[in-house]
């Protein structure tokens, strides 16, 4: 019984099939029928079924055909049937092609089969149309237009499908690529293109891919393989080729055609960009790919800078080509310096700069020892231009919008930004003309997301604002401070507030409102004595106040929603319990809760309390110690404890607080039980904001002697009661069971004080910089799993490294902020 050749298919665009060996390849049969889409979906193959052991097809219609076939097999084209003994082919409708006659059929690749009637071979094209006669030993590859195949005796011939005519000559191997194929024939290398052949008097071959950066001639060199036809590259364009010939080297395009002879010393490829180019001694010569023109090997350097052009030097001159190999700058400025701006080039003549367009137009005359066009949309159209220490502003077409005369000249959210020789800062629109006169100490952009303000500081420390559209300042009189204000999480975080962005602003008379930074309104005017925390609850944001010497909750629009009642008020933690909110106040010296209606719900009995919950649960404190309540103000563990830390958890494994009374710590659930024995620890001591944290850090370094600094190490140092939650390093996941907390404080106040000194690092400078502490805003915000810092500018905390390795990643841990410092792998050898 004659075998069948089956082989899997795999989908390939060009027409290009390998010999394979033939042999049965047995497959389970497919069983009961295969569904068929309806017509009218867009799929147009039939589908088959078995009946009886044969096999008969499904038409589009749903029509089973007559099963009279041993065998229904997929291609890419279409079936492989078997009838009896043979095989043939149909199409992907079901219709026989031509005769069943072939002793075994192989399909691997698309719209081509491989044939075999005894032991020789021939190749059908997906209609059924012969491409090479059933005679050859072995068929290497057959495509669309050339063939190979072996003799029996190891001969390749190359066989033009259309008359299937054998080349005259033996191939020594060949290699195929998507539009071309090359061949080494008697020793020579050639192109096979279109059935025309084209000698190419070269010893060796280079290809380089029209999709890939490469050099030459480094790239992969036509070489023969066990294989003797290459087909890895079959869907790779080849744009030209690089000859070798005596060791020298020369360009030659796709067609054969020689663009450079071989008679260089190098050849270099950059298809990326378009263009290639030829070395011959200290000189180049360039190839344009998109305009298929070359250049005199005439240049010292050839380069780019950017896209869509080609910088060269000549002659000690430099210009700029465009990728057709046209001559854009005219070679008559200064050598190696040409930088491609979005408008234009810059230029240098006589060591003086300017800027010349990408038509060869002069911009900005070459008169000005530096020149820089902005990129933001607002100020395009604009250079920033520099004559000795002095900047100024002009446009493009050479117009001076700003003379030079200013020390310092940047951009301010679509403005021009000047210091002048005093140090004195303004700002000037896109035209000219003054926005604010240079009278200011500094001038920034609001750190807030969808801000419209910028700040504006003046020489006596007071400050202002200006509306970003209407190039107004906002209030008529200056005021002494402002800034963020910490939520109910103790975190300094604007990014996250309901895009209601509130500006606490103090005036001269020390009273504070809220300056809403997108309309530009005071929306609180400034009539409080105090402005302490805010929250956020559904579409309203609530501030807690002080007038006078009492305190009360007002909203984003100074509704007052607490009356001025209280001797006290604490949000912390305040989170939604039942259907409203507790707010914490006190009467007197008496604490407890009310709700946003002014309603009691936890008497005034305590003589402190504190939210450690966001489920309503609270430490109380009765005469010296302190017990767990809820909100209904039921005692669900009555202690007495000298300290309750925060619950931590979450819902799912349940939540738990550490207790601590005389220097043992117990742990419980939110029930109140204890759910551990009492272990020997004492409560953490340390900061609960990072601005606390901070300011605590500047008022030790400033400090003439070294006490403060020796606490403020011990503070920012892990504890017992901190390692309790933080069990593995947050930077290596290492556990931190057997971290040494002696060592680190010791390590943390040794550190500070070489720093306090001037000693740390005194190779590179470093030191302690107090502005790069006080003039920036850290602000506190999630980070994954933890709450960390983050700067909007000074990322390095100014001139010293030692800050940003202490303090750039501290994290708070149950209401508590350390410095990860400690977990840094490096922290031993620091």
């Amino acid at each position: 019984m004659k075998k069948s050749l089956i082989i899997p298919l795999v989908f390939l665009c060009n027409i290009v099939i390998a010999q394979v060996p033939s042999g049965a390849i047995n497959q389970p049969d497919i069983g009961v029928d295969i569904p068929v889409p309806a017509e009218g979906t867009g799929k147009r193959t039939a589908g088959y079924y078995q009946k009886d052991g044969k096999y008969g097809f499904v038409d589009l219609h749903g029509n089973k055909l007559p099963a009279i076939y041993n065998k229904i097999d997929f291609s890419s084209s279409g079936f492989i049937i078997q009838k009896g003994g043979y095989y043939g082919i149909a199409d992907k409708q079901g219709q026989e092609i031509g005769k069943i006659e072939y002793d075994s059929i192989g399909a691997p690749y698309q719209a081509a089969y491989i044939v075999k009637k005894g032991i020789k071979y021939g190749t059908l094209s997906a209609d059924g149309v012969k491409i090479l006669s059933v005679k050859y030993d072995r068929i290497l590859s057959s495509g669309s237009v050339i063939s190979f195949t072996q003799a029996s005796n190891g001969q390749i011939q190359m066989i033009f499908n259309e008359q299937e005519k054998a080349f005259s000559s033996k191939i020594e191997y060949a290699a195929l690529y998507a539009n071309l194929t090359i061949i080494k024939t008697n020793g020579k290398f050639a192109i096979v293109k279109k059935q025309m052949v084209t000698q190419l008097n070269c010893d060796s071959v280079f290809v380089t891919n029209a999709q890939v950066n490469t050099i030459v001639p480094r790239t992969r060199p036509v070489v023969k393989r066990k294989w003797p036809v290459d087909k890895s590259s079959i869907y790779t364009n080849v744009t030209f080729l690089t000859l070798q010939k005596d060791n020298k080297y020369g360009l030659a395009d796709s067609d054969g055609a020689i663009i450079y002879p071989a008679d260089n010393d190098a050849v270099y490829a950059n298809d990326l960009l378009r263009y290639c180019t030829v070395k011959k001694g200290n000189l180049y010569g360039i190839y344009f790919i998109n305009g298929k023109t070359k250049t005199a090997i005439e240049f010292e350097k050839v380069y780019t800078d950017g896209l869509g052009f080609v910088m060269a030097s000549k002659n000690q001159k430099s210009g700029v080509f465009d990728l057709q190999g046209k001559q854009i700058v005219p070679f008559e400025y200064d050598a190696d310096y040409i930088m491609q701006y979005r408008g234009g080039f810059g230029v240098k003549k006589k060591n003086k700069k300017g800027i010349v367009g990408k038509d060869g137009t002069v911009l900005v005359p070459p008169v000005y020892d530096d020149v820089d066009p902005f990129y933001d949309s607002s100020l395009d159209g604009l250079v920033k231009v520099k004559s000795g220490d002095k900047y100024g502003i002009v446009t493009m077409k050479g117009k001076t919008i700003i003379p030079v005369q200013f020390d310092w000249l940047g951009e301010e959210k679509g403005l021009l930004k000047v210091l002048t020789a005093d140090k004195k800062v303004g700002l000037y629109d896109k035209s000219g003309k003054v926005v604010i006169p240079a009278e200011y100490l500094w001038i920034t952009d609001s750190d807030t997301e969808n801000s419209n303000i910028i700040v504006l500081k003046r020489q006596d420390n007071t400050y202002n604002f200006l509306n970003k559209d209407t190039k107004q300042v906002l209030l008529k009189e200056n005021v002494s401070d402002y800034g963020y204000i910490i939520n109910q999480d103790g975190l300094l975080n604007p990014f996250a507030s309901n895009n209601k962005h509130l500006l606490f602003v103090k005036g001269k008379n020390g009273k504070l409102g809220l300056l809403n930074e997108v309309t530009g309104l005071l929306d609180v005017p400034i009539v409080y004595d105090d402005i302490m925390q805010r929250f956020d609850g559904g579409s309203r944001q609530y501030f807690t106040v002080r007038s006078g010497k009492k305190y009360g909750l007002i909203d984003e629009v100074n509704k007052q929603v607490i009356p001025f009642l209280y001797d006290a008020i604490n949000i912390d933690l305040m989170d939604k319990v039942s259907a409203s909110y507790s707010v914490i106040v006190a009467r007197g010296k008496k604490f407890g809760t009310v709700n946003l209606e002014n309603k009691q719900q936890i008497p005034f009995q305590y003589d402190d309390l504190q939210c450690i919950g966001y489920t309503g649960l609270y430490k109380a404190k009765v005469g010296a110690y302190f017990q767990v309540i809820n909100d209904k103000n039921e005692v669900i563990n009555k202690g007495p404890f000298d300290e309750v830390a925060n619950f931590e958890g979450d819902r799912q494994s349940g939540l738990r607080a550490l207790t601590f009374y005389k220097g043992q710590m117990r742990v419980i659930d939110e029930s109140g039980k204890f759910i551990a024995g009492q272990v020997a620890m004492l409560p953490h001591n340390g900061y609960k904001t990072f601005d606390e944290l901070k300011w605590a850090l500047i008022k030790a370094l400033d400090s003439k002697d070294d006490v403060l600094l020796k606490d403020f190490a011990e503070k920012i140092a892990p504890s017992a009661h901190i390692l309790f939650y933080l069990k593995v390093n947050v930077f290596t996941k290492q556990s931190l069971q057997y971290t040494n907390i002696d060592a680190i404080k010791e390590k943390y106040y040794n550190d500070l004080l070489k720093f306090k000194l001037g000693k740390w690092n005194q190779t590179s400078g470093y030191s302690y910089k107090r502005s790069s502490l006080t003039d920036v805003t850290d602000y506190t915000l999630y980070r994954g799993e933890f709450v960390t810092n983050e700067r909007r500018a000074d990322h390095a905390f100014g001139d010293t490294r030692f800050l940003e390795k202490l303090l750039r990643n501290a994290i708070k841990v149950n209401g508590y902020w350390i410095s990860t410092y400690f977990m840094d792998p490096r922290f031993d050898r620091y």
